[in-house]
């Protein structure tokens, strides 16, 4: 009996896990550019699509995606692009020049940091990189996490 209640609550956990996803439309928030200041919803610019892509300067498959990412630039040039990271600011520049160089110097890309670590709970990324293109009214078009981010979103995003 024990071994079935427990196979219950196994069961039930998985499925909850399962069916949590990512919010359907872009979460409040508020993260900081690389200066220290403050960038929310409303400093974000309208009228086009916005890929957030949560990446950690040291993960492989981050480095791989934003080489990727900036080698893919011209098909992203009217896409709204935020590149959000948990790591101090000393760190990014560097991630930058050695694996998408000029990237972060694009008009169409802010580099943010989550100083206040609420990027996870709102977006509920399961793994690094995380990526995710909304509309320009905020609804989720589609979410990828770990490798083949940027192939995905190249399928998505308004030519």
């Amino acid at each position: 009996m024990k071994l079935k209640n427990f196979l219950f609550v196994f069961v039930l956990f998985v499925a909850l896990q399962v069916k949590a996803q990512q919010p359907t439309f872009l979460p409040q928030f508020t993260f900081f550019k690389l200066d220290g200041k403050a960038f929310s919803n409303k400093d974000m610019k309208q009228g086009k699509q916005n890929l957030f892509v949560l990446f950690d300067c040291t993960c492989e498959h981050c480095q791989r995606e934003s080489k990727l990412l900036k080698d893919n630039y011209n098909q992203f040039k009217n896409v709204n692009i935020y590149m959000i990271t948990l790591d101090e600011a000393y760190i990014v520049p560097q991630f930058f020049k050695s694996y998408a160089p000029g990237l972060d110097a694009k008009a169409n890309v802010t580099v943010l940091q989550d100083r206040n670590k609420t990027f996870i709970p709102a977006f509920l990324p399961s793994k690094y990189p995380a990526m995710y293109l909304y509309s320009p009214a905020g609804k989720l078009l589609v979410y990828n996490s770990g490798d083949g981010g940027v192939k995905k979103m190249l399928k998505n995003i308004k030519k």
